[in-house]
């Protein structure tokens, strides 16, 4: 390609449409193993984030090639410091704390990784980026098979109840199916909206008695929605 400020828009094209396919890509592989563990980052989320990283850094590096060209100084890994940084906060937004447990710790750690793997594509190196998606899908779902064969018990979940409970029934019968599912139970919280009574219920156990237990809720009269978080 020639000189940056006079590409044409074939050559922008041919430029920008293999990154963007390739972020969308490799974004959409890992979104998807998020998405069918009911994460909050799903497909959509890290699509956006590989793009949005292989955007600025694709830009970064257009900006800085003109400005050299016109005898300017300019270094392009700044914005990609900047990508480090900003992405923080997504990842910030996706944990929660409540009486000392943290949920989504992996959710924030993923898309970290999703951003590094849209600067990869940003600079040119789709076939890291992709190399890259490949094993952060196999370490989420190897070490998921892992926890669940080895580590057994030691996983913990936190279900959101919404029901009418004016009598405390819902209450029993959660206490009773988390017996019944071979789950135990560590804390237990209740809090009003209006008319309804919101449950919070925090639990270890095996992952295959933890969805056989989320069934088994919406068999309890009373109960008007379940949130897995």
């Amino acid at each position: 390609m020639g000189s940056s400020t006079a590409w044409t828009f074939s050559q922008l094209f041919q430029f920008f449409g293999p990154r963007i396919f390739f972020a969308i890509f490799c974004g959409g592989m890992i979104g998807l193993e998020r998405e069918l563990k009911n994460k909050p980052a799903g497909i959509k989320t890290n699509m956006l984030i590989c793009l949005g990283s292989a955007l600025y850094t694709s830009v970064s590096l257009l900006i800085s090639t003109h400005l050299l060209e016109n005898g300017h100084s300019a270094d392009p890994t700044r914005v990609a410091a900047q990508i480090v940084s900003g992405i923080g906060f997504l990842g910030g937004g996706s944990i929660i704390q409540a009486r000392g447990t943290v949920q989504g710790l992996t959710t924030a750690a993923t898309i970290w990784v999703v951003a590094a793997i849209g600067v990869c594509i940003g600079i040119g190196h789709s076939d890291i980026a992709l190399f890259c998606s490949v094993s952060v899908i196999l370490v989420l779902v190897l070490t998921t098979a892992f926890e669940d064969r080895i580590l057994g018990r030691s996983l913990s979940f936190l279900c959101e109840v919404v029901a009418e409970d004016p009598a405390g029934h819902v209450r029993t019968a959660i206490h009773q199916a988390l017996g019944q599912n071979d789950l135990h139970l560590d804390d237990f919280q209740i809090s009003s909206r209006g008319k309804v009574s919101v449950l919070t219920v925090f639990y270890r156990g095996h992952r295959s008695n933890h969805k056989s237990f989320i069934l088994s809720l919406w068999n309890i009269p009373g109960i008007k929605e379940v949130k897995q978080q």
